[in-house]
Formats: structure tokens, sequence, C-alpha cells
């Protein structure tokens, strides 16, 4: 068991797939605080918006489903309110209204997370096997921010997956350079996406 473990963490370093367990720690201490704020008082459209955020994070995007909805009834402004919503109901299967959502958060705010609604967006589209959509998405997300090394690995898939040999290829490249140019900090989280750009990179035909 011991061995197993090891191996799993020597892996996971890696590959990039490591986490802080101070911030799993704060995360939950703030679920479970917000979820005693709203036993209280459940018109806290604050607390019902900062749970659900967390539960979407967290990949609990059923669970963060009606607190969204919740907080969408009297923050229907706020790009984040939109954003979130739009993620949890994205990946509940509400696909038309959950893509209507980011849509809608992008347009009170463009610049909205730096480009992240944009990746959300490719990663959603790409996980559903719509390299079209998702190269699209993905083209505008690194238009943000040029050191997404998710974005330019999402790019160069989609590209790859729909044939077009040389944008693969161009962008499985940027992805690498932009994992180069990274502060040292965010190497480990974004060391998986420099792998499979470096990967992917060797079999785009010529």
């Amino acid at each position: 068991m011991i061995v197993g473990l090891v191996v799993w963490l020597t892996n996971a370093r890696v590959s990039g797939r490591w986490f802080n367990p101070a911030s799993l720690w704060r995360r939950h201490n703030a679920v479970n605080e917000l979820k005693k704020l709203l036993d209280v008082n459940d018109h806290d459209v604050g607390a019902h918006n900062d749970l659900g955020r967390i539960l979407v994070d967290k990949g609990r995007h059923a669970e963060a489903l009606p607190h969204m909805e919740k907080a969408i009834a009297r923050m229907d402004e706020a790009a984040e309110t939109n954003y979130f919503l739009g993620l949890a109901r994205l990946h509940s299967g509400d696909t038309e209204r959950g893509l209507a959502d980011v849509e809608r958060a992008l347009e009170i705010s463009p610049g909205f997370l730096y480009g992240e609604p944009r990746l959300a967006l490719a990663r959603w589209y790409a996980e559903a096997k719509r390299p079209r959509e998702a190269l699209e998405q993905a083209r505008m997300a690194v238009k943000i921010n040029t050191s997404s090394v998710e974005g330019w690995l999402i790019a160069g898939e989609s590209a790859a997956a729909l044939g077009q040999n040389d944008e693969a290829r161009e962008t499985l490249g940027q992805a690498r350079h932009a994992y180069q140019h990274l502060p040292a900090y965010l190497h480990l989280p974004n060391r998986r996406y420099a792998i499979r750009a470096r990967r992917l990179l060797k079999k785009v035909p010529s």
C-alpha cells in the first residue's frame, strides 16, 4: 500500500496532477461555513453565489446548480454569477442554457477572468468531441491570455482532430513555448499540458 501511494504521488508530481492540502482544507471549511449561514438565512444570495462558485470549482456541478440559480435571481448583471451558473448547467446536461449563461458573462465583462470562460468552453467542447467549436474557443482564449498552456494545447489537439496539421504543429509548439516562459511556481500545475503537447507534436504529420 505504501509503495503504491509513493508511486501515485511521484506520478502525480511528474504529470502535474498535484494538490495543495491547505487549499483543500480552506475550501472545505468555507463550504461548511456557507452552509451554516444558509441554514440561518436561505435568502442570502451572496452566500448562495459563493457556495455555488466553490462547488463548481470542486467539480460538484449538480450540487452547485440550485445555489447558482438562487443567486442569479438577484445577481443577473454579475459576470461571475452568470459564468458559474453556466458551468453548473453545462456540466449538469443543460447545454443550451449553460452556453448562453457563459456567453452572457462575457457580454457583461469581455475580459472576465483573463480568458478563463473561453478556455472553459474550449475544454467543454473538447470533452464533448466537438473539435471545431473547441478550436474556435481556444483561439479566443489564447488571444486574451497568450500564456495559457492549456489553451494552446486544446487548440493543437482540436486542429489535429480536424486534420489541420500546420495549425496543430504551430499551436502545440506555442504550448511548449508558453510553458517554458511561465514563472516557476506555475510549472507544476501546467506540466501535464506541456507533456501532452510534446507527445502529440511528435505524432502530427509534417
